[in-house]
């Protein structure tokens, strides 16, 4: 996990500044209110940066400047919006950002998000993810079946999960069909995770159907 200073916050908007302070618990953030201004203020590789997509000045995303800001400086860039859209979460992570996300999300799913982006990996969302699984499924050849070496690294209820999972079903879905709590079904997902060195569902699901 990153063990950086607090992350830059990007808003004109006062109440989402305050939701984001509240929800992250940052009482001293770096508080910017427009693209140029961060432009002008990144510190070093590392930073972690909560955009909010409805500063004025935004470029598109075609605009070679976040070649610059998420390639060279690498930085950590959430994107958020106050009107999240599939299409553009897709734009986005194909940018370089770090994690999409609803700008006036619950606390609990924002300290989430900053927790998974700390830790280097991507925040997608569970909308998205059932998506992207659902995409990856599609892409699966029907007359050649997956392979099915992954599984010999799990224990037989690792494996159910697993697959479950790799097919869009979500933690509350898995459990009623396994008898179990979600929090069992979260403990047994970590450590599927672990065993087949993937760092979330869509990765879990591109190796279960032999994508990758």
């Amino acid at each position: 996990m990153r063990q950086s200073s607090a992350p830059l916050l990007v808003s004109s908007d006062p109440g989402l500044l305050r939701h984001w302070r509240s929800a992250l618990g940052i009482e001293s953030p770096i508080e910017l209110s427009s693209f140029a201004a961060l432009k002008g203020l990144v510190r070093r590789t590392g930073d972690i940066v909560w955009l909010d997509l409805a500063v004025a000045d935004i470029p598109p995303w075609s605009d070679p400047v976040w070649n610059e800001l998420l390639q060279h400086k690498k930085l950590r860039i959430l994107a958020a919006s106050s009107y999240p859209k599939d299409e553009e979460a897709m734009i986005a992570l194909d940018r370089g950002c770090a994690g999409y996300c609803h700008a006036f999300a619950d606390p609990e799913t924002l300290l989430q998000v900053h927790q998974v982006t700390s830790a280097d990996h991507v925040w997608i969302g569970q909308q998205l993810m059932q998506q992207l699984i659902q995409r990856a499924n599609s892409a699966m050849p029907v007359s050649k079946p997956a392979p099915t070496h992954w599984a010999e690294q799990l224990t037989s209820r690792e494996r159910e999960i697993a697959s479950l999972a790799a097919h869009g079903a979500t933690n509350a879905v898995i459990a009623a069909q396994c008898d179990i709590t979600e929090r069992t079904v979260k403990a047994h997902l970590s450590a599927v995770f672990e065993k087949l060195n993937v760092t979330d569902r869509l990765q879990l699901a591109l190796k279960v159907h032999g994508i990758q």
